[in-house]
């Protein structure tokens, strides 16, 4: 199914990885310049768990390694075109997970990588409007 003007919404995954008091964040080389910061992610392919999509994604976009934990937020992110019709609509998981080993790169659809803290994160601009608010979440419990 193509990922423009689809049938139903499709499911994707974000995941949300701290380290050192610091978030994991990568831009998307298909993103058109100037590109945005946001969690590594994607759509969860057939026969996987969330889990399963969020390590496989993370460890395709940066070279990390990490155990999934659990759903930590859910929300849509829906895009129309021109004329009002739905171009995009995502509903996004993001799942906590947990550093197991690698520095992290920007690999696979991933242009660059960093790690944020909260100060750095809030002079990005991001994909979308939940990071901020999630970042405070992720950050502030592991401060």
């Amino acid at each position: 199914m193509s990922r423009d003007y689809p049938s139903h919404p499709l499911p994707a995954i974000l995941a949300a990885l701290v380290k050192d008091g610091r978030l994991a964040l990568v831009q998307r080389l298909k993103e058109t310049p100037p590109r945005r910061w946001g969690l590594p992610g994607g759509l969860i392919e057939l026969g996987e768990n969330p889990g399963q999509a969020a390590e496989r994604e993370l460890f395709e976009e940066t070279g990390i390694r990490a155990r999934a934990g659990q759903v930590i937020e859910c929300f849509d992110m829906v895009v129309h075109d021109d004329n009002g019709r739905i171009r995009n609509h995502y509903l996004i998981l993001v799942v906590e997970c947990h550093w197991l080993e690698g520095d992290g790169d920007a690999a696979s659809d991933a242009c660059a990588f960093g790690w944020f803290d909260r100060a750095a994160i809030a002079g990005l601009h991001p994909v979308h409007d939940a990071l901020p608010r999630l970042a405070d979440c992720l950050l502030g419990a592991a401060s």
